[in-house]
């Protein structure tokens, strides 16, 4: 697909200085399946507007090339495994890079959230194009952030439904020790499978302690739990909510 004039999506200029290196872009593709990121990579490569366009496939790979190369834009793809983890890794770098996620499914509104809270710019589809990607590439690297009509109402009714369950006053969350460590392998966005190996636990048994986890957080989904995770946390530090680390 190296001519873009013949591939039916037309060229695509990424920002108001296509072709001025001032105004390019510097690209970072995040997948675990080497076809799929060395595709989307060279069909990046051919675009005016793109400086420079580089790969990761896992964590290390991520961190040492957000280190090097200072991407503006970070294409992250979810089917990738520990897609979320991944994410957190962006974040937790400090880069300045904004980050599109690529494959969202907009009936997963737990994914939706968890996306959203660690900081993404833009939400890439299963449906849309390739003309649709680039350019949502264009204008997050300019500094929008996109959310498409369903990803939006999503994150509206979300807003509205902690409004509403927020109270005022003392709670007291009590949690086992074993509770607090899936909270916490939760909030990286592990699965249930991951979480069980790092636990050496079966995945029953996480679900279980999953369950019994957003019961006690008043929560209905793993998206708010992770949330949750740094409530509770800046909450014992003030004492405004108690945590008992109790047996497993």
């Amino acid at each position: 697909m190296r001519d873009s004039q013949s591939s039916g999506y037309g060229r695509i200029f990424l920002g108001d200085g296509a072709g001025d290196p001032a105004h390019s872009l510097a690209v970072l593709v995040v997948d675990d399946c080497r076809l799929y990121r060395e595709s989307l990579s060279g069909i990046l490569s051919e675009q005016d507007a793109v400086s420079s366009v580089w790969s990761a496939h896992n964590r290390e790979s991520l961190q040492l090339q957000l280190g090097r190369f200072h991407p503006q834009v970070v294409l992250l793809n979810l089917a990738s495994a520990g897609s979320l983890y991944l994410l957190r890794a962006v974040r937790e770098d400090k880069a300045n890079a904004r980050v599109i996620v690529i494959g969202v499914d907009e009936d997963d509104e737990d994914e939706i959230i968890h996306c959203a809270q660690l900081g993404v710019s833009g939400y890439f589809n299963r449906s849309e194009s390739l003309e649709q990607l680039l350019d949502l590439i264009r204008r997050v690297g300019r500094g929008e952030t996109l959310y498409s009509p369903r990803v939006a109402e999503v994150l509206t009714r979300r807003l509205a439904d902690m409004a509403t369950q927020r109270k005022p006053g003392r709670r007291a969350v009590v949690l086992t020790s074993r509770e607090h460590q899936v909270l916490e392998l939760v909030g990286e966005g592990r699965t249930n499978k991951d979480i069980a190996e790092a636990l050496s636990i079966e995945v029953y048994t996480v679900k279980n302690h999953v369950h019994s986890v957003l019961a006690k957080l008043g929560v209905r989904r793993r998206g708010e739990a992770a949330a949750a995770i740094r409530d509770l946390d800046g909450r014992r530090s003030t004492n405004r909510m108690d945590y008992a680390d109790t047996s497993p």
